[in-house]
């Protein structure tokens, strides 16, 4: 018999719209659009889909709950759920706290109904808040600006999932560490105190609510117990949303607990995407890897999607490392289409997208294996096409307007950058892209 393993999946940026309205206008000039309040449709091929829509829209009830009941009637041998946030729509100028925790309370009890007893693993999203992305630290006391209300309402709605433990972290800054398993440890952060759209980290750059500094006393105990971590948080440092002091500083963290850390996991950019970290001292040598799940809504031209690990399981000597990867999508034109020709009582097909290794030609997914297949993306075009595809979920408006230079570039640039402040190998990229000899 081979190895045990663990069956894990991500569900990433749901972002419901409870006014998603079927045949509404999806051509809007606001930033959501399929809504009553989004104006005429003048155009038949404006109007609003039964499933969703690619256009500035997030996704109706029953797309949400049709890909969770896809989840748990594909998976019913799944060990765990990481929902890695984001499940307000995008209407950022007219949300409340009453209706994000409306919604909250919904996709909670949703999970719930499709996977009792299975445990889940929630984050924090910027959309969570608000006003929108307005996460206060916790010294900030007043009702009018404190965060307080969301972490208390999440620390009740998460109870059934989470240790009793884990409440006093919560409700102070919205993170907590559990184990999984024995030598198993997961970490779920809040990095939406990176975010360069809450103005709050403006008063305390460095070290918001002190979540690296409680990550760092985390990691120290779980290497003295031999465990080894899971890390899991809503925004990837790196990218430009989050500032450059709390990427530079979690980088240092990654990398001295480089042997403790097998496994990072993120959302917010809704596409399927990977970073590499590498060592500070050595900037050849890889040293850990974060895997970005894709999004639920289609927002923006994006099909609906999750991902599946497989997770080397528990033994004595486990590395609990990612094993492989899958990802899982609707495509929404034939599902739209379906729905048209055939009428809402059929449900859309899911279909598998790719398995990770197999399509990549990957052994494992080490840091140095992934560093190796990020080298091979650089110099092979046929093979970063195929990658392409799988970002952006096998969309038809983004495989039709396909990727040039530019866009070749910012995909491969954000593989390898986990500082933003250091665009050091963006700029080695853009030379090879320029010159195609140019050795790396």
């Amino acid at each position: 018999m081979g190895s045990p393993t663990l069956k894990v999946l991500q569900l990433a940026d749901v972002h419901w719209d409870p006014e998603y309205e079927e045949g509404s206008n999806a051509n809007c000039r606001e930033p959501l659009c399929c809504r009553a309040t989004s104006g005429n449709v003048s155009k038949a091929e404006d109007a609003a889909g039964y499933w969703g829509d690619y256009r500035s829209c997030d996704v109706p009830w029953r797309t949400v709950e049709n890909t969770v009941k896809h989840m748990s009637q594909q998976h019913p041998d799944t060990d765990y759920i990481l929902w890695t946030g984001d499940l307000i729509p995008h209407d950022v100028w007219s949300t409340s706290k009453q209706e994000n925790i409306y919604i909250i309370d919904r996709l909670v009890k949703l999970l719930a109904q499709y996977f009792p007893g299975v445990p889940v693993y929630p984050t924090l999203g910027n959309h969570e808040a608000h006003p929108v992305n307005a996460f206060a630290p916790p010294e900030v006391l007043d009702e009018q600006f404190s965060t307080s209300w969301l972490y208390e309402e999440v620390d009740r709605l998460w109870a059934d999932w989470l240790p009793a433990e884990v409440s006093s972290t919560i409700r102070h800054g919205g993170y907590y560490t559990t184990l999984i398993k024995p030598g198993l440890r997961m970490v779920s952060m809040n990095t939406n105190y990176c975010y360069t759209f809450n103005w709050w980290t403006l008063t305390q750059s460095q070290d918001p609510a002190s979540g690296l500094l409680w990550l760092t006393s985390v990691l120290e105990k779980a290497e003295q117990q031999g465990e080894k971590v899971h890390i899991m948080a809503h925004i990837a440092p790196g990218g430009p949303d989050c500032t450059g002091v709390f990427s530079r500083e979690y980088g240092k963290i990654i990398n001295r607990f480089e042997s403790t850390v097998t496994a990072q996991f993120f959302g917010h950019t809704h596409t399927d995407e990977f970073k590499i970290f590498y060592d500070t001292q050595d900037p050849s040598r890889a040293t850990n890897v974060a895997f970005l799940g894709p999004s639920v809504t289609t927002y923006l031209h994006l099909n609906p999607g999750y991902k599946v690990y497989t997770i080397d399981g528990p033994r004595n000597d486990s590395s609990f490392a990612v094993l492989d990867h899958s990802t899982w999508f609707m495509n929404l034109t034939a599902a739209n289409l379906n729905a048209d020709l055939l009428g809402s009582q059929f449900d859309p097909v899911w279909e598998e997208l790719y398995q990770a290794r197999a399509e990549y030609g990957l052994t494992d997914f080490s840091p140095q294996q992934l560093d190796d297949f990020f080298n091979r993306l650089v110099s092979d075009t046929q093979l970063f096409q195929l990658y392409f595809k799988h970002y952006y979920k096998a969309s038809d408006v983004e495989l039709s307007n396909g990727c040039d230079t530019s866009c070749r570039t910012s995909l491969l640039c954000s593989i390898v950058t986990t500082n933003y402040w250091d665009q050091s190998r963006c700029e080695k990229i853009k030379k090879i892209n320029a010159f195609p000899n140019f050795t790396w």
